[in-house]
């Protein structure tokens, strides 16, 4: 009978933390954090205003300071592994380059080219990575940041996202609603798509080779953009994001799912590949500057006053995505011990389980071929976890309680 009680008292607490889909963490500070970027489940950064620089270790439960300077201000952090970092900005005395070899524990200054502020940093590998700037400005190392050279400059406008697909294949997008794309490694850089509406794009996202979004706002009338290509870029399509809120970051963890993030703490999320998207609670009225997943379920949002979200469902139930009454999958015995039979009652080649547990880390992922699935537990600790069949019509999870 106390096993029984303890078990729905455990629902009832996680239930109750599930409902607010998006859970306010404290960053210790008031600053403006401006991106975030996560190397596992478990370690993450936040970057901002006042050259702050915060760390993670246990999945956002506490946020460490490891760099603060109120001559520059931060837009953007990035981690090729989990050791080297990148965090870029600008301040009074022109742009500013930080790197890390030691996860965070020492951030150093580089030299950067040119004078202009840095808005956004990636890196296809450890020793590549291209920034992107104000006034057209692209900036590439082939070194790990020891040597900055301009790739671009004064030709385009400001520039506030890059990304890469591969080694060679890259996308910056900015001012006027301009996207910018190479095949060359950065070598030349030519407009790919012009929406003409005098906006801006402020973040580009490839969750595959041909497929990518942009996101941003149309000045007359003011409206959320998003644009999104299936061929790689020679095409752009707007697609309704249902919102007036200025938009300036977006984040899929699939070809279908994504989440978009702005002004007064909107966000929005598609499970549909965009045709479709949602408004989620988050939380104050402020502005989210950045969005990151880690993992398919797990996500942070970051904006003004030191704002840090976070997610562990996926930001709530979505469209064709349930969280309980499941008619996709039963799983049994709940509470279970050292083994969980999942019967499954439509299984196609793309069905998938995965068992997270309730910081958002994947434990235990695998193709489901058979109706009846035996699942091994008897390598996870006791605790509640979540589970999720997945395949290509629709997202189902559950809870279940190992002990």
């Amino acid at each position: 009978m106390k096993k029984i009680c303890l078990f729905f008292l455990v629902m009832f607490i996680i239930n109750a933390a599930i409902a607010q889909d998006w859970t306010t963490q404290n960053s210790g500070f008031g600053n403006g954090l401006k991106s975030v970027c996560f190397t596992d489940s478990y370690t993450g950064y936040a970057v901002g205003d006042y050259g702050l620089i915060l760390k993670t270790t246990n999945g956002g439960d506490q946020w460490i300071l490891q760099h603060q300077d109120s001559s520059f201000s931060l837009n953007s952090v990035f981690f090729p592994d989990k050791n080297n970092g990148y965090a870029v900005g600008g301040g009074p005395a022109g742009p500013v380059i930080l790197k890390t070899s030691n996860g965070g524990t020492l951030w150093s200054p580089q030299a950067p080219a040119g004078t202009n502020f840095l808005n956004s940093v990636f890196f296809t590998d450890v020793n590549t990575g291209y920034i992107a700037g104000e006034y057209g400005t692209i900036l590439k190392t082939t070194d790990g940041g020891n040597l900055w050279a301009i790739q671009t400059y004064g030709i385009y406008p400001s520039l506030y996202s890059v990304v890469f697909t591969g080694a060679i294949t890259g996308y910056a997008a900015g001012a006027d609603g301009i996207i910018l794309k190479t095949t060359d490694a950065g070598v030349n850089w030519g407009i790919q798509f012009n929406s003409g509406t005098g906006g801006y794009l402020f973040s580009v996202c490839f969750p595959d080779t041909e497929t990518g979004y942009a996101v941003g706002y149309d000045i007359n009338p003011s409206y959320g953009r998003i644009y999104k290509t299936t061929n790689g870029g020679a095409d752009w399509a707007v697609q309704p994001s249902g919102t007036s809120n200025s938009l300036y970051s977006v984040c899929f963890t699939d070809s279908n799912t994504g989440y978009a993030v702005g002004q007064d703490d909107i966000i929005i999320k598609t499970t549909t590949g965009g045709t479709k998207w949602i408004n989620q609670t988050s939380g104050p009225s402020i502005l989210l500057h950045s969005v990151y997943f880690p993992a398919p379920d797990t996500g942070y949002a970051v904006g003004d006053n030191g704002t840090i979200l976070k997610t562990i469902n996926g930001g709530g139930v979505g469209l064709a995505e349930k969280h309980c009454n499941s008619t996709l999958f039963k799983t049994y015995p709940n509470p279970a011990r050292d083994q969980l039979t999942l019967e499954c009652q439509t299984v196609t080649g793309s069905t998938l389980l995965s068992i997270s547990d309730i910081r958002g880390q994947v434990m235990k992922q695998c193709r489901i071929t058979e109706h009846m699935t035996p699942v091994d537990l008897r390598a996870m600790p006791k605790g509640v976890y979540f589970i999720r069949v997945k395949n290509e019509n629709r997202v189902e999870t559950g809870k279940i309680l190992v002990e």
